[in-house]
């Protein structure tokens, strides 16, 4: 119910104008018109993320340190690191796009890894063409970037196939973090 609530809200975010307007001509037909758009919401587009129910689940401290663009010498890695996760992955699911959905984030003692899964193999999959998509993407210079070399870390991307049950993962050491 919540997750319909959700869709709603977004629904009247985005397009409370029109709402109103086909509600003034007839209510029977706002109405209509409010259902039909959430199920074509519910069908076709990510689940909303109810920012304010994640922000709760920290304090007011830990949001400075993972808003934070500096590195807070107060704060060891691992706590960092472990609150960066924890932020990420109550973000997901996140659809990357029409095949990967990103689910989730962990920290280990020598990784951090992102875990995506993959509906299907998409066409013309090519797992170097990939790593150098996302060795393209990743900010060396951000906090994250930063925290993972001076703790030691490499970058792990797991993805899933759920059609093929098999796991892979691309790994960005953390001398390559590093250059």
């Amino acid at each position: 119910m919540r997750r319909v609530f959700l869709h709603v809200k977004r629904l009247f975010k985005k397009f409370w104008f029109i709402i109103f307007f086909f509600s003034a001509i007839s209510l029977v037909f706002g109405l209509g018109l409010v259902i039909i758009l959430t199920v074509i919401s519910l069908l076709f587009f990510n689940d909303p993320v109810d920012i304010d129910a994640i922000l709760e689940k920290f304090t007011e401290r830990e949001l400075e340190i993972i808003l934070s663009e500096e590195m807070d010498e107060n704060v060891s890695d691992d706590e960092y690191l472990e609150l960066i996760a924890k932020y990420q992955s109550l973000l997901c699911p996140k659809k990357i796009d029409y095949v990967t959905t990103w689910v989730s984030s962990e920290v280990t003692k020598d990784s951090y890894i992102y875990e995506y899964e993959l509906k299907k193999e998409p066409n013309g999959f090519d797992v170097n063409m990939l790593e150098k998509n996302i060795m393209s993407s990743i900010n060396k210079n951000s906090v994250q970037a930063r925290r993972m070399v001076t703790s030691n870390r490499d970058m792990v991307f797991r993805y899933y196939n759920r059609s093929t049950n098999e796991t892979f993962d691309i790994t960005i050491s953390c001398d390559e973090l590093k250059g």
